[in-house]
């Protein structure tokens, strides 16, 4: 009870506790409303004169109060005007003249135009002596010059009058602190004053952390416990804050929890009195245990009932391992009947391997009570193998010692054979590394494992439940879709390539192995389906293709598919009777490159060589790598030869550039020849010859430059 009375104090506590937080965060946000409201009033009178002074050259303070635009002068607020020199010209309340020309914020004002309201640390007033925080703007001539200032002057009462005393207590606290950690106006109980010495660093980097929010201070300089609130002001530079005093806020709990305490203590002193009685009639209760006796036979009759084979044996020193008491479920599981067992020990009535068994499990129920929950392979005569599960109970006498041991025995073999199987099952489901998927006779699906979610990305319950088709994993070829469902259920199984998308967007080409589980009467039951993999081995067969048609160290179309490109524009050209031309391009002393820098420098020319060549070409043309440092492009429906004049004088421009390769700069020719079909061929193997031969009239008439075909040179060919 006393356990229960101090929880429910605690709670209590933090109720009331959490009850005086939300309050006091209630108020900060009145309190950050209010002040926000009061700084947007100040600063309205600020943009009113700067306006009003900036249209009309001047301005009449009188009007602008009888108007009730500009409040009157007060002891909280009082406005005031400063000329070009600092001097006071006009102020809402009766003034002596004089100078703000030394002051930091008409300095800075003068200085530079900023456009904002300044908003200074606490001063002492020059008329009355008071701390003051001083609201300024700017005001120009119309050519944009300084003209002065216009200021509002403002008491810390200003802000602290929202000071609730029924609600914060007499020791409770309001602030209103600046972003640069001073205070500008402080209220504890009545006293009122402003604070310029940068105290309040820890607020400050919290607030800009956290812009709302709460805590308790602990070592406050009045030594007062407080529940503190505080909240940044969205739209000017300040922290207000809402403080409360603990034992001001539970002051009636305190009270009450006194008046508590002694009620549970009255409460206590019954309790003891009621126990008392309690137990005088509990020892009175013990003189009737002989009627006990007499409900023995209803309960060996009940024991006798029960399907667990139930069984007592005696740890007393005068019977110790004896049976007194055996059901008739036994006869059924061990194969033993209550009256061979009674008055027996374990060693008459069971082999010695088992016996032993269970005298080790006596010896260590007896030397620690507990429950004793046991699973027991036991061979009997002319049976196979069977599996107990056995729960051993001690019961204790009147002396606390274990007097006997109670075990209840179920015959769990077939059980738990089946439970393997499942385990099995399961285990194979959730390791194989193939994705399956599982649905019921309408294809929702059921269950997927765990190797679905890894090749797919999809959760389970992504898709569990829902129907295959419709899920996120659903089938992209509708109609193919449609067709192997037909051959499955017409069938009962099918095997094929399908395509998927992952969850990230990426395609999966997987080999779909799908069957049909049917019910005894030959309907369907499930639709199990098989994912494998096999994206891996459509890149592959990809890459190899692209290996076979591609150069590896350009990227550009090898010989033989360059090859296959310039037969099928013959062809092209042919029907459509358009111009075409071969290009057969050397570079001029590669060889100096890989013997100077090496082939690894080499390599990296040659791929930039390929790179400009494409850059020099049409869209509509080929250009492919012949091997080493040679060349070929296959110009279609080109204007010739103007057109592959130009494209030759292109290239021989774009090699004439300098290439940078690892530190080294590079300069490189290229020997070019082509020729034109029909006029110097018309066939592949015939036009690619002789750009080989014009590539050679190029490099003997002094090498980076470009040659056509001519017979002349088909002559010389032929005599060479």
């Amino acid at each position: 009870m006393w356990v229960v009375t101090w929880v429910q104090l605690q709670s209590t506590e933090r109720a009331l506790l959490g009850a005086a937080t939300h309050n006091t965060e209630n108020l900060a946000e009145e309190f950050a409303q209010y002040t926000e409201r009061g700084i947007k009033d100040l600063d309205r009178m600020t943009r009113m004169v700067k306006h009003e002074f900036e249209q009309h050259g001047s301005i009449n303070l009188p009007r602008l109060i009888g108007d009730g635009l500009i409040e009157p002068g007060g002891e909280r607020v009082v406005l005031s005007i400063a000329d070009a020199d600092g001097n006071i010209v006009a102020r809402n309340q009766a003034f002596n003249p004089f100078s703000i020309a030394d002051r930091e914020y008409f300095r800075l004002h003068r200085e530079r135009d900023t456009g904002l309201l300044d908003i200074s640390k606490p001063v002492v007033g020059r008329t009355n002596g008071s701390s003051t925080v001083l609201f300024s703007r700017r005001l120009n001539r119309p050519d944009g010059s300084f003209a002065g200032i216009v200021l509002v002057a403002v008491m810390p009462e200003y802000f602290t009058a929202f000071y609730r005393e029924s609600e914060l207590g007499t020791h409770g606290r309001l602030e209103l602190l600046g972003l640069d950690g001073t205070l500008r106006a402080r209220r504890v109980g009545a006293n009122v004053n402003s604070v310029a010495d940068g105290s309040e660093p820890a607020l400050v980097a919290r607030a800009q952390a956290d812009p709302s929010s709460h805590f308790q201070t602990q070592n406050d300089p009045d030594r007062v416990k407080r529940i503190v609130a505080y909240r940044k002001l969205p739209d000017y530079p300040f922290i207000v804050t809402v403080a409360q005093a603990t034992d001001e806020a539970l002051e009636d709990f305190y009270q009450q929890r006194s008046t508590y305490l002694l009620i549970r203590a009255a409460a206590t002193a019954v309790i003891i009195l009621f126990f008392s009685v309690v137990t005088v009639l509990a020892v009175r209760l013990q003189r009737h245990r002989a009627e006990l006796k007499s409900q023995r036979l209803f309960l060996e009759t009940l024991v006798d009932n029960i399907p667990s084979g139930i069984t007592v044996r005696s740890m007393r020193p005068e019977n110790f391992g004896q049976y007194v008491l055996c059901n008739e479920s036994n006869r059924l599981i061990f194969g033993t009947a209550p009256k061979e067992s009674l008055g027996k020990t374990v060693a008459d009535v069971m082999p010695a391997v088992y016996a032993a068994q269970i005298m080790e499990y006596d010896r260590q129920i007896i030397a620690s009570p507990m429950v004793q929950d046991i699973v027991q392979v036991r061979e009997l005569p002319g049976q196979a193998p069977r599996i107990y599960h056995l729960l051993r109970a001690p019961i204790f006498g009147t002396d606390g010692r274990v007097d006997y041991i109670m075990t209840s025995a179920n015959d769990i073999t077939q059980e738990r054979a089946r439970t393997d199987e499942l385990q099995l099952a399961s285990k194979v489901f959730e390791t194989t590394a193939d994705a399956i998927v599982i649905s019921d006779a309408e294809d929702r699906v059921v269950m997927v494992n765990a190797a679905f979610s890894k090749l797919t990305g999809f959760d389970a319950q992504e898709v569990v439940g829902k129907i295959l088709a419709e899920s996120p994993f659903r089938p992209l070829d509708p109609e193919g879709s449609k067709a192997r469902m037909e051959h499955q259920l017409r069938d009962g199984f099918v095997t094929a390539e399908v395509p998927r998308i992952r969850k990230d967007g990426t395609p999966l080409s997987l080999w779909l192995t799908a069957s049909c589980v049917h019910n005894a009467d030959g309907t369907i039951r499930n639709f199990v389906r098989v994912f494998t993999d096999i994206s891996l081995l459509k890149e592959t067969q990809r890459k190899l293709e692209r290996l076979a048609s591609f150069d590896t160290l350009t990227g550009l179309p090898n010989r033989r598919l360059l090859h296959d490109r310039l037969e099928q524009t013959t062809r092209r050209t042919q029907r459509s009777n358009n111009g075409m031309a071969v290009m057969f391009i050397d570079l001029d002393d590669f060889k100096k490159v890989n013997d100077t820098y090496g082939h690894a420098v080499g390599d990296l020319l040659l791929r930039e060589v390929g790179s400009r060549l494409q850059k020099c070409i049409r869209s509509s043309d080929s250009v492919g790598r012949l091997g080493g440092d040679e060349f070929g492009i296959v110009l279609e429906g080109a204007r010739l030869p103007a057109e592959a004049a130009q494209i030759g004088e292109r290239i021989v421009a774009s090699m004439a550039e300098p290439i940078v390769v690892e530190g080294h700069r590079l300069t490189v020719a290229a020997s070019i020849g082509i020729a034109i079909y029909p006029d110097d061929g018309t066939d592949a193997a015939t036009l690619l010859k002789n750009a080989d031969a014009a590539m050679y009239a190029a490099k003997q008439a002094g090498r980076n430059r470009f040659r056509f075909f001519s017979r002349r040179l088909n002559v010389a060919s032929a005599v060479g």
